[in-house]
């Protein structure tokens, strides 16, 4: 239960990204750079002070820099096409990923995708349509193929993590991540010439908020679990994090919620009982014999 609990805390710290992206006046690149930095130098800080062992040159650093560099092409791909077609678009087109996720996890570390797995996600896929239904179309353009990349590169993120993380300690692993995306994002800086001060006090605060929780509380958890939990369960539950994020931005900024936003609602919680129901039963069952005890 305590892993199940740790991951409830990530994808809600993961679903409060868009709320504080959407505060800073930074650009999409220096917000990145600014985000990734600090992350790796506070992540970097922890683990001197916790004196973990740094590995000599290895594959599985390599399989680190992989990650580091699907995460960039990830958040870049899914900017990109949150500018360039419906925000509709791109939640529905993205939440593809537990599928190109699961596959991998299949093919790569035999992992199973049960029954149960796929009734949560076709509720919490129905869920995320209803929620963006009066905005959504599709259109054959350079946003909606963008939104699928990002999908593709997710997944790629999370199946190199969970390749890294088998020898890797987690802080270790997350410094060697969050640098390579942080350079990446420097050098997309430097390429656009975009100045890294002047700006308002509200872009420093997003900028913070993004590294302690999307980033410390959300990424960082998520690769610890990895080793522990199943990474296809791990990707369905990821597709809450609409329905979290729009709920926050309803009480945040006041954005108007669809129609259908209450049926969303009851449904991703079916789907999050689902889920999660093994887990949710051994509490219950833990609870009650400590309270017959």
């Amino acid at each position: 239960m305590p892993h199940t609990l740790l991951y409830f805390i990530a994808l809600f710290s993961l679903s409060t990204s868009p709320n504080w992206a959407k505060l800073s006046q930074m650009p999409v690149e220096v917000l990145g750079f600014y985000r990734l930095s600090i992350a790796a130098i506070l992540v970097f800080l922890i683990a001197l002070v916790l004196r973990k062992k740094w590995p000599p040159f290895n594959k599985h650093l390599l399989w680190a820099l992989a990650s580091g560099s699907l995460f960039f092409m990830h958040l870049w791909t899914y900017k990109f096409a949150s500018q360039n077609t419906t925000v509709s678009n791109t939640m529905i087109i993205f939440s593809s990923n537990p599928v190109w996720t699961s596959i991998g996890a299949i093919v790569f570390f035999n992992e199973v995708f049960k029954k149960r797995l796929m009734v949560s996600y076709l509720l919490a896929l129905t869920s995320i349509y209803l929620l963006v239904i009066h905005d959504f179309h599709l259109s054959n353009n350079y946003g909606d193929w963008s939104a699928l990349l990002s999908a593709f590169f997710y997944a790629g993120y999370m199946l190199t993590g969970k390749q890294a993380r088998t020898r890797l300690d987690n802080s270790v692993f997350a410094v060697i991540q969050y640098s390579t995306c942080a350079i990446l994002f420097g050098l997309c800086v430097v390429g656009k010439s975009a100045p890294l001060t002047g700006y308002p006090t509200i872009s420093w605060i997003s900028v913070a908020g993004l590294v302690l929780f999307p980033t410390l509380l959300g990424h960082l958890l998520f690769t610890y679990l990895v080793q522990f939990m199943n990474i296809n369960l791990m990707a369905c539950g990821k597709l809450i994090e609409p329905v979290i994020a729009s709920i926050l931005a309803y009480y945040i900024f006041s954005e108007k919620l669809g129609d259908y936003a209450w049926i969303s609602f009851l449904l991703t919680s079916i789907a999050v009982i689902i889920l999660f129901a093994p887990a949710i039963l051994s509490f219950l069952k833990k609870q009650f014999h400590l309270f017959r005890a």
